[in-house]
């Protein structure tokens, strides 16, 4: 039996879309405004995406489709140095990992989707007993990791189908929703008594914000945002077709990341300002601030029901893809059925993600460096691993790789020549990415260690 690929050009760019709107752009996108000058953050954001991140997109398209294999062994199908295993390793760990703590955030989610069905956000709550509620729940020892095994097995039943039947079909219904529900959101907090102030925040951009901080804060959010150096676009793209174009998907991945990471935002600032909420609040800004927004907003019982309805498909678009990656492997390398290697999958994600959710209680002195064993994971993932696969993979594919295999690919294997026009973009494309790319992965890498 064949590899399999996905159905349509449309299916292909929801999927890969999937994988990169997800929690990330609801929570920890607006949080980015806050911190970093609003508009002028979204300016740096979508320069750092067009300079940076497109061409590290295209460089894990390329070693995808070209080796047609997991991320486990694509370069090394590319290359057949023995040393390249130990990149392979690393790219199947980092969303393993990602997935472990991801989908606790996922249980969260679940869960204040049902207490929202029932009326909990509704009326007469206050800061302080929203923030006791969450930290009740982040500690308890059963439940969040009981929400986390349903979001876990509700991510495992959907890559059981496969990459058509599952992976494809799901985006095909999942993500147009998921963008209908976001744009109605927004709309009702730009219309809030008092919106104003957060929609010139978000569209005004204050030039002299524009800091090297701001840059390295927006690139660091564009790889995280984007799913790059995960080995999730490597997998996805070994399951493109030959006949779709590489420079048109990702474009369209990142213009569907970027609209849905502003409607986020416009759900979200706007109606902070017409209550006078805080809005530097990181996760709590989701599970913490919003609910006390939710429960003085008009018909704001509904509206809760709707926006965490809306975070955890978000939630789920991009499990999916984490989830993918380690089964391609199992299937691949090990000769696992589907069916079991999403079973052990989905074993050892819920065994590290129940360490992951009980080291916010009854292990919380089990530390690393300082941090719990949940933020020590994130952090060793955000700020080391995901930049070093990154740095690995442009060099790979500006280096290492034969220019006519990239050219060979970025004209999908075409035996006509390139046109000048796309010659030029092609060539333009190779320099960013051994000299621009890794300068800029370089300095998100600095500025995690310092």
């Amino acid at each position: 039996m064949g590899r399999e690929k996905f159905n349509s050009k449309l299916g292909s760019v929801l999927a890969l879309a999937g994988s990169a709107v997800g929690l990330g752009n609801i929570w920890r996108f607006p949080y980015m405004l806050s911190e970093y000058g609003g508009g002028a953050f979204i300016l740096t954001y979508i320069l750092c995406i067009i300079i940076v991140s497109l061409p590290i997109m295209l460089c894990e398209f390329v070693v995808g489709r070209r080796s047609r294999s997991s991320a486990y062994c694509a370069v090394k199908r590319l290359d057949d140095k023995s040393y390249w295993k130990y990149f392979g390793s690393l790219v199947v760990f980092i969303p393993f990992a990602t997935l472990c703590y991801y989908c606790v955030i996922g249980g969260w989610t679940l869960e204040y989707l049902f207490q929202s069905c029932i009326g909990e956000f509704s009326s007469g709550n206050t800061p302080e007993t929203i923030e006791s509620e969450f930290a009740n729940l982040v500690t308890m020892p059963v439940k969040p990791i009981v929400m986390d095994a349903v979001f876990l097995l509700a991510t495992a039943i959907i890559i059981r189908f496969g990459v058509r039947k599952g992976i494809e079909k799901c985006s095909k219904v999942m993500m147009p929703l998921l963008f209908v529900i976001m744009a109605l959101l927004a709309v009702r907090a730009m219309t809030l008594p008092g919106a104003e102030e957060g929609i010139i925040f978000l569209f005004r951009p204050d030039f002299s914000k524009i800091t090297p901080q701001v840059c390295l804060a927006a690139m660091g959010q564009s790889f995280y945002s984007l799913s790059i150096g995960m080995g999730i676009m490597i997998t996805y793209a070994s399951y493109l077709s030959r006949r779709t174009n590489l420079g048109t998907t990702a474009g369209y991945t990142i213009i569907s990341d970027l609209l849905f990471a502003i409607i986020a935002g416009c759900a979200i600032i706007p109606a902070l300002f017409a209550y006078d909420m805080p809005t530097g609040q990181g996760t709590g800004l989701v599970f913490k601030t919003l609910p006390v927004v939710f429960s003085q907003m008009p018909f704001g019982s509904v509206i809760a029901v709707v926006f965490f309805f809306a975070v955890a498909l978000a939630a789920l678009t991009s499990s999916m893809s984490l989830f993918e990656v380690p089964v391609s492997w199992l299937i691949e390398e090990k000769q696992f059925s589907r069916r079991k290697a999403c079973f052990w999958v989905f074993v050892s994600a819920l065994v590290v993600g129940a360490f992951c959710s009980l080291s916010f209680g009854v292990l919380s002195d089990w530390t690393f460096g300082g941090k719990i064993f949940f933020d020590a994971l994130d952090y060793t993932v955000g700020n080391y691993l995901m930049p070093f696969a990154g740095l690995i993979i442009v060099l790979f594919v500006g280096w290492r790789m034969p220019i006519r295999d990239v050219l060979d690919e970025m004209n999908n294997r075409e035996e006509r020549p390139l046109s000048k026009w796309k010659r030029r973009s092609v060539q333009l494309f190779i320099f960013v990415v051994r000299f621009v790319s890794p300068a800029a992965i370089l300095a998100i890498f600095i500025s995690g260690i310092v």
